[in-house]
């Protein structure tokens, strides 16, 4: 195993490695990482891109993300209803925190039941 490194830059270079064959959840965190301009220039549009491609290879983290942006309108213009299909597919998939966020979408609509059902699985 690959010990981890020891500064951003080479942290930065093995995740780049990752990226370049096609793992997606490096690629995520690819975009997780230009999301906050972590070591890199933010680019929230950049993020995006990286999230739908890793979401296309099977990340469920990257749906989330994508789910996030899309309700919040970050990156990307905002579509709570194309927010709530990536949540869907993320909770669908096992995602505690697309699930989660799902159960607070409908607590916010009213639908309590539908909410704490979220909540429990």
């Amino acid at each position: 195993r690959t010990p981890l490194p020891k500064n951003d830059a080479d942290m930065l270079a093995m995740v780049r490695a990752r990226v370049g064959k096609k793992d997606p959840e490096s690629i995520n965190h690819l975009g997780e990482i230009f999301n906050v301009g972590l070591g890199l220039q933010k680019d929230v549009r950049k993020a995006i891109k990286l999230w739908k491609e890793a979401a296309e290879l099977g990340s469920v983290r990257a749906l989330f993300n994508l789910g996030r942006a899309y309700d919040r309108g970050e990156g990307v213009q905002q579509d709570k209803d194309r927010g709530l299909h990536f949540l869907t597919k993320a909770a669908m998939q096992g995602h505690f925190e697309s699930r989660y966020n799902l159960g607070c979408n409908e607590e916010e609509k009213g639908n309590y039941d539908r909410a704490v059902r979220h909540w429990m699985i």
